[in-house]
């Protein structure tokens, strides 16, 4: 009797630790390869100024087309009052808007509408471990656990946080200081390295004036462009931060994106004297630092975001379209698509002021 006693509590055992183990499995935020890619979520800021709302359009691969407020019409609201960012993680599309101080929850194949969650003035996101990041301008960065998807705590960071970057075990968060501007961006000079096993602030990596973009690549390098102040004096530069915290300039640039290892980015800048304004394309190679210019020979002549898919290795540049005083911030815009040598593609009409492209890969 024993015997058979004893042979049942190891088969109990035994299949709680499978049971156990298949749930594991089937963890939706576990880590993946990337095999497929359907399209992308265009995400459309729109301009508060102008009572222009946002919106959210998708790129159907299959069929060449974009459908713009794709999320309007699946749950008859519009997300918010300016868009500031979008992030897939797990099933999910996680947007914030900044003006409207929300966070949108939705299944990221429909759109459809899953949940909202009250967030302070957030400007961008990130994802680790089953949870999103939320840099808050406020100067603080908040965590959401995304079983749940509620609020579980937040943490203390620098100045008007901007984007941020999970590398070994980290998270990296730019400080940027940008309300500051007026004397300036005096404490925005910083990144704060949090870990994100017990989130706490292990340090903060000293770095250009007023970053705003950081990113990683596969090899637990990160990238940040620190904007400066905006002027010839003092322009935007893209820069290294290496596992042991090591900082080291790259090239002048505006905006990035990364794929594995190659790095792919614009620099906008203006010279004021002649109101004249100029775009550099270019990729490097992370491992080497190998510089490829002019990477891209019809570009865009206001510039917003670049993107990569990591499946199809297509480029996307967002853009706004002219207006009588430079760009147009009130009317719609456009992302043009390239292949990852740089060649065009085809050009798409979005919604206004399109600052980012998603990609729902599986």
């Amino acid at each position: 009797m024993k015997k058979y006693y004893l042979v049942g509590i190891i088969l109990a055992c035994l299949f709680a630790f499978s049971a156990c183990s298949n749930d594991d499995d089937n963890d939706e935020y576990a880590p993946f390869t990337p095999s497929e890619s359907s399209g992308a979520y265009i995400m459309n800021q729109g301009s508060y100024y102008s009572h222009i709302s946002s919106s959210i359009g998708y790129l159907d691969y299959g069929k060449g087309t974009l459908s713009d407020s794709v999320f309007v019409t699946q749950n008859r609201m519009t997300p918010g009052n300016t868009l500031q960012y979008g992030l897939i993680y797990g099933n999910h599309l996680f947007a914030i808007a900044y003006e409207s101080n929300v966070m949108f929850i939705a299944d990221k194949n429909t759109l459809k509408l899953q949940k909202t969650l009250k967030v302070n003035a957030p400007r961008a996101l990130a994802a680790s471990d089953g949870y999103i990041f939320v840099s808050n301008y406020n100067g603080y960065v908040t965590r959401i656990d995304g079983h749940t998807m509620t609020i579980k705590d937040s943490v203390k960071v620098g100045s008007n946080p901007e984007e941020m970057a999970v590398a070994n075990g980290y998270l990296y968060v730019t400080n940027s200081d940008g309300l500051n501007y007026a004397h300036g961006y005096a404490n925005g000079k910083s990144v704060s390295k949090i870990k994100i096993a017990t989130f706490t602030v292990e340090k903060n990596i000293a770095v250009g004036l007023n970053p705003i973009k950081a990113l990683a690549d596969s090899k637990g390098n990160v990238f940040i462009i620190a904007a400066g102040d905006y002027s010839a004096t003092n322009p935007s530069i893209l820069q290294k931060i290496d596992a042991k915290d090591a900082v080291s300039n790259i090239a002048n640039a505006s905006m990035m994106c990364v794929d594995g290892t190659k790095l792919y980015a614009i620099y906008n800048y203006t010279d004021w004297s002649t109101y004249t304004t100029t775009n550099m394309y270019f990729s490097v190679n992370t491992e080497t630092g190998v510089k490829t210019d002019n990477l891209i020979t019809q570009g865009v002549q206001y510039p917003l975001s670049i993107n990569v898919d990591p499946v199809t290795k297509h480029l996307f540049i967002t853009a706004d379209n002219a207006g009588q005083r430079g760009a147009d911030y009130s009317g719609a815009g456009y992302v043009n698509e390239y292949k990852a040598d740089g060649t065009f593609v085809k050009k798409y009409i979005t919604g206004v002021h399109p600052v980012q492209v998603v990609f729902n890969i599986k």
